[in-house]
Parts: C-alpha cells; structure tokens; sequence
C-alpha cells in the first residue's frame, strides 16, 4: 500500500496543462469559433522517471465560450457512462467514502480532490493497468484517471471501451468519445498509457 501511496502522491511533481474537452480538439469547421476563443491545447501526461505507477491529478476541464450550432461534435454512438466502477459521478464524497473505501491520498505529500481504494482491481477489460485514481471537484465525483504500460495494454483498453462505447474518434494522438456532459480522453507516449474519465454536470 505505501507503494500506491507513494507512486500516487510523485504526480504531484508531474506539470500538467489543464486538458481541454476532447471534442474542442477536433478540427475545425464553420461553426467553430476563432482559435483565439479556444482554450490552449492540452499537455498530456509524461511520467518521470520512476513515475510509472502514478496517475493524473484532477484538473477542472476550463469553460469554452458557447458553440453556435453546428455539425455534431460528440462522437459518441452509444449512451455515456453514468458514472466509473459502479460509482455515478456527483456522488458526495461522503457517500463514496462510506460506500467504496475511498481513501486520500497523504503520502508522502497530500493530493487535493485525489482518492483511491484500496482493494482497487487493476484490470480493465483484459488489459493490466498500475493505478486508478477518483477525483472530486467541490465535494461531488467527476473523474477518474487511469495509468497503464505498454501498446499491448493500450489496445486491450481502446478495444473494451469500443465494445462498450462504439468507435470513438482519433484526434491527433488522443483517441476519444465525447457527450454532452462526460468525456473520455485515451493516450499513449513513449509506452505510458492514460486513460481519463471526465463529468461536467
């Protein structure tokens, strides 16, 4: 447990943009507003040396200016996930905390809105993944973050989440499926992997 503990709490050395939604990285298109108005692109996640096992801190998804309607940006064919690992995301931290074990994480260094179980199975579908972490924005659950290894891995996680999602879409080097209030953003860099679930009410 102090491994997890640990390998946790080095994210806090880790620069991290904030991530802008995966659908306001697509290209652009008549209706899109000008790139001035756009939130910059996000960093993605690059563990440090002896950082393999640590998952992204929870970053609020910055507000964009609204659309005009236009063509339909979400990508998404099938309905959003209601929430992560049988927690609906707005759940109180209390509420999870009673119910799923949720711990913070403290050491060696505290992690704001950062918890973790610890009974966590690291699978995902058929793919081994190291962490995961569930992230809390003004005492409501709106995110989770995943951390694995390896293009094998990679493709085991892409393929479950197709199976339950529907094709996502490829932008850039991010491979994601976007609703109107949840957002899951797939990546993979020099053979570390993140997955990110995120929910905006």
């Amino acid at each position: 447990m102090r491994h997890v503990l640990a390998a946790l709490a080095l994210v806090a050395t880790v620069c991290i943009a904030a991530p802008q939604s995966f659908a306001a990285e697509a290209g652009t298109s008549a209706s899109t507003p000008p790139a001035s108005e756009l939130a910059p692109p996000a960093d993605t996640y690059t563990a440090a040396p002896g950082d393999a096992d640590t998952p992204p801190p929870f970053v609020s998804r910055p507000k964009l200016p609204p659309w005009p309607k236009g063509p339909d940006m979400t990508y998404a064919v099938r309905p959003a996930p209601t929430g992560f690992r049988n927690l609906s995301w707005g759940t109180s931290l209390k509420q999870a905390a009673a119910t799923f074990g949720l711990v913070p994480v403290t050491s060696p260094r505290p992690l704001r809105d950062t918890y973790y179980r610890p009974d966590e199975v690291l699978k995902l579908g058929m793919a081994d993944i190291r962490t995961v972490a569930y992230y809390f924005h003004k005492d409501a659950f709106n995110g989770a973050g995943i951390v694995f290894s390896g293009e094998a891995n990679f493709f085991l996680v892409k393929d479950h989440l197709i199976e339950l999602y529907g094709p996502g879409r490829q932008v850039g080097d991010h491979y994601g499926w976007t609703w109107s209030k949840v957002n899951i953003d797939l990546h993979l860099k020099d053979g570390m992997g993140e997955l990110r679930f995120s929910y905006e009410p």
